[in-house]
């Protein structure tokens, strides 16, 4: 089975088919990470087959939560999930941040060679961001803690925005340790094909 068979088959598994266009711009970042990878080292994973399932797949599970306009991918790393939805949602606005400046550069590379205009690129700490209070969604799978998380992102999303945080098993200690501050609207399990692991969202907003 080819790359665009195996998430072809994995989005419609997950109920969000994709049109033939979005899952070859899918294929083509997918073979830039790769070769990017060998030289500069963006992700751990090497194998591509696994990027598919570990990266790819694992990203586009979020889909159904990105219901605002404006989404901000904290800590994004090669760009995950946050390029990945950007290719799935053109008409909405992404900024993907990140302190890493190879990371950074390979976002602005994927950019250009696959025409993808609806992207920021920032590279910067998150506490430096100048657009506070401005997106719908701040997402990040990269946080050690939705604690961290929380305490660094606090004022980004708008009033009426949230933040998810991607996890693995059901997080209850750190979910436990937030403040009182921070509304815990649901945790949702994530069925990702081809990975056994427990995926978790939390959607969290700011009490008003």
């Amino acid at each position: 089975m080819t790359h665009f068979d195996t998430i072809q088959k994995g989005a419609q598994q997950m109920g969000a088919p994709l049109t033939d266009q979005t899952i070859q711009t899918l294929v083509n970042y997918l073979t830039m990470l790769e070769k990017w990878n060998k030289a500069y080292n963006l992700t751990a994973i090497r194998d591509i087959e696994q990027m598919v399932s570990l990266h790819l797949l694992d990203s586009l599970a979020t889909r159904p939560f990105i219901t605002g306009e404006r989404i901000i991918d904290v800590g994004t790393g090669p760009g995950l999930p946050g390029m990945v939805l950007a290719i799935c949602f053109p008409e909405k606005q992404f900024t993907l941040l990140d302190s890493n400046g190879k990371k950074t550069r390979f976002l602005t590379q994927v950019k250009m060679e696959l025409g993808i205009r609806n992207v920021t690129v920032a590279n910067e700490r998150v506490e430096k961001h100048p657009h506070q209070g401005t997106y719908d969604h701040v997402i990040s799978r990269a946080f050690a803690s939705i604690q961290d998380m929380i305490n660094w992102t606090l004022p980004l999303p708008k009033e009426t925005g949230n933040f998810l945080a991607m996890k693995g098993v059901y997080p209850s200690d750190e979910l436990a340790a937030l403040p009182d501050t921070i509304n815990i609207i649901s945790v949702d399990p994530l069925v990702v094909p081809n990975i056994q692991a427990e995926r978790h969202m939390v959607v969290m907003a700011r009490k008003g």
